[in-house]
């Protein structure tokens, strides 16, 4: 009776191994894909709240420019009943947007309430 491994056996092994190893690699850079884009996304909220937070604090929209690659743009609009629609939008770098609505309304004196 032989003892060991043969030459096939230990070449079926490290193909198999192999493949699982590549198998997690993909696997790890796909989920870093994935933390890098949620990562924007999240940026991408706390720029158009800033900037929301700005406008009911100052009544002025925020300026300048924004670090990596990001640009905001706010419109106001006429929404009916004496609401404004105020829309922050914020564009990615990779050319997707986030817009984040308020309805305010201003009161007898002008001033705009939140």
């Amino acid at each position: 009776m032989r003892r060991g491994l043969t030459l096939l056996e230990v070449l079926v092994a490290l193909v198999v191994l192999t493949i699982v190893g590549v198998s997690y690699l993909q696997l790890l850079s796909a989920s870093h894909r994935v933390v890098g884009v949620s990562q924007q996304w999240s940026d991408a909220v706390g720029y158009a709240q800033d900037a929301m937070e700005h406008a009911k604090l100052t009544g002025a929209d925020p300026q300048g420019a924004l670090p990596g690659g990001f640009r905001r743009q706010i419109t106001r609009q006429p929404f009916g009943g004496g609401y404004t629609l105020v829309t922050i939008t914020v564009m990615l770098p990779n050319g997707a947007r986030y817009n984040l609505d308020r309805l305010t309304r201003r009161d007898t004196s002008g001033v705009e309430q939140w």
